[in-house]
C-alpha cells in the first residue's frame, strides 16, 4: 500500500498512467494506451506496478464499440487524500477529498455575516474542524498528502508567515511531514471553476469576485498567475477615483465596489415612496428579481461598475472569458449590464457567472492540493 507522502519511485509509463487517471478520471487500458501512446505490454507493466503500490484499482468493466468488455481502472482509495481549508471572515470550511477528487468528508461553521476580517476565532474553528474531518476520514483513504488553506491574503508556503491579521494558521493538526500552504481565496475559486466549473477546458480566463471585497483570479495557458509578489489580481489596488479633481485612495476601488458601499448607496437613493430600503445585498437582489424598479436601478448601476472593472481586466490580459463570482458578482442579474459595458468600453467578451457558488473557494483549495500532491508523487 502507498504510504509515503512524497516522491514515488515509478517508471515513466506508470507516472503517466497515474497522472491521467487523477486528471481525467477512470479509463480502460486501451483508452490509456491510446491517449498516452503506450504499447499493450507497457500498459500491463504500468498498471501492475501501480496496483502493487495500492495506487490504482479496478472500478468495474465497460463495453466498447466492438462489444468487447474492458476493465475500467481508477485511482485507488489507498492512493491518499488531501485537505482544503477555507478560512473567511464569515465562515470556515474544511473538506477532505481523495486523489481522484471524490469528497470524503466536509464540515462547515458559519459566523456573523457582519464580520469583515478574519479573526483568531475563525482560525480556532479551522483547527477544530480539521480535527473532526481527519477523524471522519480515519485510515480509509490512505495517507494525507497535502493541505491548502484558502484565505483572503497573499499565497505563502512559509510557516512563519501563515497568519491573517495576526490569526495563526500554522498549527493545523496534520502530520509534520505533510506540506501546508496558504493560497489566496480568489485564486482558489478560479482554479475550481477551471477544473470542474464553467471555465473547464478554457486556457485563459479571469475569475472576477465581487462581494464584501473584490479580487481577480487569473489563469493563463492553464496556469494560475501569481505575479512577482503573489499579488496578481489584487484589483483593489487599481487607482480610484482618478480624475483632475480627485486623487486615488488606498483600496478605493474595493471600498466603492464592496457590498457595504453598495448598500449605503442603495439607502441614499431609495425613494421614500418605495417603503423601507433593503437591509443587505441579498434582500436588494431579491427585490430586484420581484420587479421592484428602485432595486433594479441600484442593481443595474452596480453591475455597470462591475463591468468597468472587468474592462480594466480585459485591457491587461484579454482573457476571452470572464467568470463572475462572490456574494454579489455571482448573481445572474448583473450579467446584462456587465456585458453591455464591456461592448461599449472594450470589445465583446464572453461573460458568465460561476457554476460552483459559495463552494468554489474550498473546492479550489482541494484541487490545488491534489495537483501539488500529484506533482510531488511523480517527480522523475
Amino acid at each position: 500500500m502507498a504510504q509515503s507522502v512524497g516522491r514515488l519511485d515509478l517508471p515513466e509509463s506508470a507516472r503517466a498512467v497515474l497522472r491521467a487517471l487523477v486528471t481525467d478520471g477512470p479509463a480502460t487500458r486501451p483508452q490509456l494506451g491510446q491517449s498516452l501512446d503506450l504499447s499493450r505490454p507497457t500498459m500491463s507493466v504500468a498498471i501492475a506496478e501501480l496496483a502493487r503500490l495500492g495506487l490504482v484499482a479496478e472500478l468495474g468493466s465497460t463495453q466498447g464499440a466492438t462489444g468487447r468488455s474492458a476493465v475500467l481502472y481508477s485511482v485507488a482509495p489507498s492512493a491518499g487524500h488531501v485537505l482544503g481549508v477555507e478560512v473567511a471572515s464569515t465562515r470556515v470550511r474544511v473538506a477532505a477529498h481523495s486523489m481522484d477528487g471524490t469528497q470524503l468528508s466536509s464540515r462547515e461553521e458559519k459566523m456573523s455575516p457582519r464580520r469583515r476580517r478574519v479573526t483568531t476565532s475563525a482560525t480556532a474553528i479551522a483547527l477544530e474542524l480539521t480535527k473532526k474531518v481527519r477523524a471522519d476520514v480515519g485510515n480509509r483513504a490512505g495517507p494525507l498528502r497535502d493541505v491548502v488553506v484558502a484565505a483572503p491574503t497573499k499565497p505563502t508556503d512559509d510557516a512563519a508567515s501563515m497568519s491573517i491579521d495576526g490569526a495563526e494558521l500554522r498549527a493545523l493538526p496534520v502530520p509534520p511531514e505533510v506540506p501546508v500552504v496558504v493560497e489566496n481565496n480568489v485564486n482558489c475559486a478560479a482554479i475550481a471553476e477551471h477544473r470542474i466549473g464553467v471555465a473547464r477546458g478554457q486556457r485563459t480566463f479571469a475569475y472576477l469576485q465581487v462581494g464584501v471585497k473584490i479580487g481577480v483570479g487569473i489563469v493563463i495557458d492553464g496556469k494560475l498567475l501569481h505575479g512577482a509578489h503573489g499579488a496578481a489580481g489584487e484589483v483593489a489596488m487599481l487607482p480610484f477615483p482618478w480624475s483632475e479633481r480627485e486623487s486615488p485612495r488606498h483600496a478605493g476601488l474595493e471600498t466603492h465596489l464592496g457590498s457595504d458601499a453598495l448598500m449605503r448607496r442603495c439607502a441614499a437613493s431609495w425613494p421614500a415612496s418605495a417603503g423601507a430600503a433593503p437591509k443587505d445585498a441579498e434582500a436588494l437582489f431579491t427585490a430586484a428579481v420581484r420587479g421592484d424598479l428602485a432595486a433594479r436601478r441600484v442593481v443595474d448601476q452596480h453591475a455597470r461598475d462591475i463591468g468597468r472593472l472587468a474592462v480594466a481586466v480585459l485591457g491587461v490580459i484579454d482573457p476571452g472569458l470572464v467568470v463572475l463570482g462572490g456574494g454579489v458578482g455571482q448573481n445572474q442579474l448583473v450579467l446584462p449590464e456587465v456585458h453591455r459595458t464591456l461592448r461599449e468600453l472594450a470589445w465583446d467578451t464572453e461573460v458568465t457567472v460561476g457554476a460552483l457558488g459559495h463552494s468554489a473557494t474550498v473546492l479550489g483549495a482541494v484541487h490545488i492540493a491534489i495537483a501539488r500532491a500529484l506533482d510531488r508523487m511523480l517527480l522523475p
